[in-house]
């Protein structure tokens, strides 16, 4: 009888183990699929905790940036310190700001706290081009995904504690939790990987739009003055060297600096090619266009990712795109949210509490994303940035969450084919952003 009681155990085991290993060949194959160099998944289920790794030297201490979801991390913050009388959901938000992210719009008086966690203070959904403080909707109307809206909350944290968004986020979340390796601000990470065309098209559109604005410029006055300061030639040159000085400075302190690099190579292939036709005067102004044209087409056309340097000069902290960390410190973050959702006495329940509807399927809480499924409801928050996309999802009714993080811009659409996979459900996990 022992024996055949062993004999069962074994075989249990064994079919575990294949069903285990199915499970994880399924993702490392739909990772080759989607071109993702590498991820760390973790996964809760049953009150246990698994990591999965692939990728060269890739474990669940692994850096990635998370991107958008520190505004979940922000949301935590701010709920936090509306437990401790510091803050009011609908307190107004302007007493709080920054001079700097104050406008003549009297409508700014009326945002509140609340709007900003659930993205209704109407502000647009994005900030690369540097901070826009102009409202898009009045606020407390309609659901409106911002990144700048985040960047107005973290200025109320910052102004309602005296602390930065870094010595906040320590006190408040990393430093109890345990979160060791997680920061908002400069650390090393894994490699991120862009794909060709998006680093080519982040690295050349800037330049080509100074270039052509400077070009227009120069020859109006060349024109006027019938080249008498300079010749078509010098001024072609030199509205190379100022575009590619000023496209240059903006990836590297503005925007995409992981893309930088890629830009300087480029520019030595233009550099090569005026210095080789030269002599040639057709040849030597349509030298550059055409290889520029050529190089985005070669980029478009051959579906590859490559390795891209981290950010070369370091980006100020915000808990709108700047979080780094791993799949083992937000399995911790994870594991908080899911208790403080069981804890009805508690300020931090308001997370989940919808607060706007997007649509028939989707809303959003206090800091996190809201979907219904054939059975419950699913919490979910994404992060995208250049060379790294990230999901966690959070399936409470089956004591369940998932969290994905990839070093790829194609990590995102791996990851909610994967969540799907996990959790059971066919889930979107995306919203409009306006």
């Amino acid at each position: 009888m022992k024996k055949l009681i062993s004999c069962f155990i074994v075989a249990i085991w064994g079919l575990t183990m294949s069903a285990m290993a199915y499970d994880v060949e399924e993702n490392q194959e739909l990772a080759r699929g989607y071109d993702v160099n590498a991820y760390s998944i973790a996964t809760l289920e049953n009150g246990e905790v698994t990591f999965e790794n692939y990728g060269n030297d890739i474990n669940e201490r692994s850096v990635f940036e998370l991107a958008s979801n520190g505004k979940v991390v922000g949301a935590y913050i701010v709920l936090s310190l509306i437990e401790e009388k510091v803050l009011d959901f609908d307190e107004k938000i302007v007493p709080y700001l920054d001079s700097g992210l104050l406008t003549d719009d009297i409508r700014m008086n009326d945002i509140t706290v609340r709007q900003l966690l659930c993205h209704t203070a109407g502000f647009s959904p994005s900030f690369e081009l540097g901070v826009d403080k102009k409202l898009y909707s009045d606020p407390g109307t309609e659901f409106r995904y911002s990144g700048v809206g985040y960047i107005y909350l973290q200025s109320v944290i910052e102004n309602a504690t005296g602390m930065t968004i870094e010595q906040a986020a320590r006190q408040y979340v990393f430093e109890p939790l345990g979160m060791d390796n997680s920061t908002f601000e400069n650390t090393k990470t894994v490699t991120p990987y862009m794909n060709l065309s998006s680093a080519v098209l982040y690295a050349l559109a800037v330049f080509a739009a100074i270039f052509i604005v400077l070009l227009l410029i120069i020859l109006i006055i060349g024109k006027i003055t019938k080249f008498k300061f300079y010749s078509l030639k010098k001024g072609w040159i030199g509205c190379i060297v100022a575009a590619s000085a000023v496209n240059t400075a903006f990836l590297l302190f503005v925007f995409v600096s992981k893309a930088a690099v890629i830009f300087l190579l480029c520019l030595v292939l233009i550099g090569l090619a005026l210095w080789l036709t030269r002599k040639h005067t057709k040849l030597f102004f349509a030298s550059m266009p055409v290889l520029m044209a050529v190089i985005l087409a070669l980029s478009l056309i051959i579906p590859v990712t490559i390795p891209v340097t981290n950010d070369l000069i370091a980006k100020d902290a915000n808990c709108a795109y700047t979080l780094k960390s791993t799949s083992e410190d937000m399995v911790l973050f994870c594991g908080e949210l899911a208790r403080q959702r069981e804890n009805e006495d508690r300020v931090m329940r308001e997370i989940f509490t919808s607060s706007v509807d997007i649509d028939d399927k989707n809303s959003w809480g206090l800091g996190i994303a809201i979907e219904s499924e054939n059975d419950g409801e699913t919490y979910w928050h994404s992060g995208i940035n250049p060379g790294f996309q990230s999901l966690l999802v959070l399936y409470p009714q089956h004591d369940k969450y998932i969290v994905i993080l990839t070093n790829s811009d194609n990590g995102l659409n791996f990851a909610k084919d994967t969540a799907s996979n996990y959790l059971g459900v066919d889930g979107v996990w995306d919203i409009p952003r306006k």
